[in-house]
């Protein structure tokens, strides 16, 4: 009996508690795959196939922003999710406005708000995907 893959997410904060939190969330749904810093995300998502990417904003060398800058347009149907705290907002919402992430969850996390995020990025990536040729 063959069995379906989840897909797999890439989640970056370089606060363990929080990656920990993180990890107990998305793993009803998803394969976890979890870092601490934004340069060893570079190099997974240059090795692997991820739908989801889940990065904090606020991180020592590179921000989430960064990270996100640095992705550009690489990963067509990677769904791109911002952690943040509130006094990062009129920055996110830019962020989401340009294109740059799908949506932003605002600290504390909430689980199933995190969940239902990704589930709205889905939708809307899909919405913008265009029509494949006949």
């Amino acid at each position: 009996m063959a069995s379906s893959a989840k897909p797999k997410v890439l989640v970056v904060d370089d606060e363990p508690d929080m990656l920990d939190f993180l990890e107990r969330v998305l793993r009803r749904r998803f394969d976890v795959y979890r870092t601490g810093n934004a340069q060893q995300a570079l190099a997974w998502l240059e090795a692997g196939d991820f739908a989801v990417l889940v990065t904090d904003q606020k991180m020592p060398r590179l921000t989430g922003l960064d990270l996100l800058d640095r992705i550009g347009d690489r990963y067509p149907k990677l769904v791109k999710i911002l952690i943040s705290g509130f006094t990062d907002v009129p920055d996110i919402e830019r962020a989401a406005a340009q294109g740059r992430i799908h949506n932003y969850v605002l600290k504390p996390v909430d689980g199933e708000r995190l969940l239902e995020a990704i589930d709205e990025a889905y939708a809307a990536r899909d919405r913008r995907a265009p029509a494949p040729a006949d």
